[in-house]
Parts: structure tokens; sequence; C-alpha cells
């Protein structure tokens, strides 16, 4: 019998010592910081937006890190917090030239996926092309600009145009992004991507420029409030004919945020 009961003491002790390594709980793992938050109201911001300037084609990488940012809290939020809703836009691809909003159910046929998969927001993006702008820099025939660089006042225009939000959530670009004018298979983007360099023909250093044209972009935040943006440049200091030398991505920009749920950008006041 005391050997049939250390038996049975070793046993139970066996079990005890396997199952408590089975449900051992895993620490979940600790997220960095956020930035401290510079928007807390309504208003007008100017934002440079330094994107991953470490990766270089030329090297062959080409594997640019996302950049993720809110408009509601005027921060950088980092890559941790991807499936969550602090962010509300994301800057990836190459050169951070790929604009996405926080949509947590973006899923491709091919099984790729979303940056912000699996977060609760739904977010999405709004391309405007205002024709009243657009006949004084474009040519629709050729997909391009008919000069540049061209002019920032253009670009304010634009802007300022966009007094309301007049469309529909349905209307809102959730599960995809935003890009390049009409490059590699695009439809109309938010900047023109000079590949040939045909704006200064023979000039090797104005080829494989990136100009920003005068359409803002509606987006729906993580929280579901609404703001605009528009997008002046993608290299440092905003040079106003940027060449091969000009570093690049460096995002400036201008937005306003409805923080209320308002459509209404013309009451939002800083």
């Amino acid at each position: 019998m005391k050997n049939y009961l250390s038996f049975l003491f070793v046993l139970v002790m066996g079990l005890s010592s396997g199952c408590s390594k089975n449900n051992e709980v895993v620490p979940e793992k600790e997220l960095p910081l956020l930035p401290a938050i510079t928007v807390t109201a309504s208003g007008e911001y100017n934002v440079i937006l330094k994107g991953d300037t470490e990766a270089k084609m030329t090297t062959g990488d080409g594997n640019f890190k996302p950049v993720f940012y809110s408009l509601e809290d005027g921060r950088i939020i980092p890559s941790e917090y991807a499936n969550t809703d602090k962010w509300d836009i994301a800057f990836t691809g190459i050169y951070n030239s790929s604009i996405w909003a926080n949509h947590g159910e973006v899923v491709f046929d091919n099984g790729n996926k979303g940056p912000g998969y699996g977060s609760p927001a739904r977010g999405g993006l709004y391309l405007i092309s205002d024709p009243a702008v657009e006949t004084k820099y474009y040519d629709s025939e050729k997909q391009r600009p008919r000069q540049v660089p061209i002019p920032k006042s253009l670009l304010d225009e634009a802007y300022t145009n966009v007094g309301t939000v007049t469309i529909n959530d349905s209307q809102l670009l959730s599960k995809g992004f935003l890009t390049l004018d009409y490059f590699l298979g695009s439809g109309a983007g938010y900047a023109f991507y000079d590949f040939y360099g045909a704006m200064f023909p023979g000039d090797k250093e104005r080829a494989h420029i990136v100009y920003n044209l005068p359409r803002p972009i509606i987006i729906k935040t993580a929280k579901g409030n609404y703001a605009k943006i528009i997008i002046y440049s993608f290299y440092k200091d905003s040079p106003l004919s940027p060449t091969l030398k000009s570093e690049a991505p460096y995002i400036t920009f201008k937005y306003t945020i409805l923080k209320n749920g308002s459509k209404d950008f013309t009451k939002a006041i800083n």
C-alpha cells in the first residue's frame, strides 16, 4: 500500500506539473509609450512627417516601413499599434507613397491584408478632383500636369474649396489605398510620378520625381470623425522643383479635423 500511495503521489505531481506548463499564462507584449498628444480640438494643422528614410531603392531594398499617424491626436503612432484604433492614416509602400485609412477588415483576394487588419476602426478615404481647379493645370488626355512645378496656390485653392463633406460613407475607399496618378495600372491619384522625365526631357536629375497634385483627400478617422488633407510635398524642405538629390520621403501636409462629428469644415476653429 505504501508503494502504491507513493506511485499515486508521483503520478499526481507529474500531472500537476504538466498542467501548469500547458496552462502557463504568457504575458502580453508590452507596447511602447505613445508620443504626447498635440491636437485636442477641431481646427487646421500643419505636419512634416518623416518617412522611412533608411530604405533606398538604389540599394535594391525598397522595403519601406509604414508610418502611422493620428489626425485626431496629432502624433506618430508606433507600428506596434497597427491593429488598434490609435491611428487614422498610414503611409506605406515605396517611399511611403501609398495612403491608407484605418479599416480593420481589409483582406484582398490573394490573402494580403491592410495595415490595420484586426483593428476596430472602420475609416475611409475619398480623393477630390475639383473640375474648376483641374482645368487650370491638368492635361486629361496625357494624364499628367501641363507643366511643373504646380503653383502651391492651386493646392490651397482646391483645399479651401472643400467646405463640407458632401459624400456618403458608402463612397469612401475603405478596402484599398490611394497612390500615384495613373501609375502601374492605378486610377486617379493624389500625385504625379514623372517616371520617364517627360516634364524635363534630357535632364536625368528631373526623372523619377513626384509632384503633388491639387487634390485634397477626405478622411473618416478611426473614431468616426472627418478630416480633409492636402499633401504638398514628399521631399525634405518642400523644394519648389525637386531633383534626384532631394531627400525623401518627408511628407509635408496640411489638414483640418472635425472632432465633434460635424461635416462642415468652415466651422473648424483652432
